[in-house]
């Protein structure tokens, strides 16, 4: 039976087929092979594209399968410039992150209203911290942002602190200039509410996912980080 899906990455696979990173409702992330796709007469030509919304179906078993159907749900997005730059982020965020074959039924209507956000013309900052921190909580690895795990400590608008993506917030600072990787805590406060009215929020909240990402991507094997650096 056919599922709404997106498009995660699409790259060319033999001398006219397409292989598709497939993110599904009800199936997550899979795998496709969709044979002679890149053929001037496919009648798939010009729909394996990210941001659109697709109905799909397949057959096969293992860790590639074959696409057998696909049609355009209605919705479809065409971004350019930084748009553009920010929904391939996206892509590679949820691509990197998700499990293959784990259904991620929340995280897909997140998926889905953070592209008809950027569309209708969100604040870019705003959304992205957003779909980071949800991306992160839908997974299972929601920021403790308000405490310190071991210690139990809660977060004070008054100090900065160091800050683990596992572990929470350290407290490091009183009396002294703060180091470029320790982050206030009124912006962690903030972040936890999802309150982006303040640029030093946006700005440091921006720095501290940089690390983050940067930290779980490196344990996973991740070699460039070319997409969202541009971020």
């Amino acid at each position: 039976m056919p599922e709404k899906a997106y498009i995660l990455h699409a790259r060319s696979y033999l001398d006219d087929s397409l292989l598709l990173n497939c993110f599904c409702e009800d199936s997550g992330r899979i795998v496709l092979v969709a044979k002679k796709a890149r053929l001037a007469k496919s009648p798939w030509r010009g729909l394996l594209q990210p941001f659109q919304g697709l109905w799909i179906d397949w057959r096969g078993r293992g860790q590639v399968m074959t696409l057998t159907q696909a049609e355009s749900q209605g919705q479809a997005y065409f971004f350019r410039g930084k748009l553009l730059i920010v929904a391939l982020y996206l892509n590679e965020l949820t691509d990197r992150l998700i499990q293959k074959a784990e259904p991620e039924p929340r995280l897909f209507q997140l998926y889905a209203a953070v592209l008809a956000d950027l569309n209708r013309g969100a604040a870019l900052e705003n959304t992205l911290r957003s779909f980071e921190l949800e991306l992160l909580s839908c997974l299972g690895y929601a920021l403790p942002l308000t405490y310190h795990v071991a210690s139990g400590d809660a977060v004070s608008e008054e100090y900065y602190y160091s800050f683990h993506w596992q572990q929470g917030a350290t407290r490091m600072w009183v009396n002294q200039e703060p180091h470029p990787h320790w982050i206030s805590g009124r912006t962690l406060l903030a972040m936890a509410a999802r309150d982006w009215q303040s640029s030093q929020t946006l700005s440091e909240a921006k720095k501290l996912m940089r690390l983050i990402f940067k930290d779980i991507f490196e344990k996973r094997g991740l070699q460039s980080h070319t997409v969202f650096a541009l971020i």
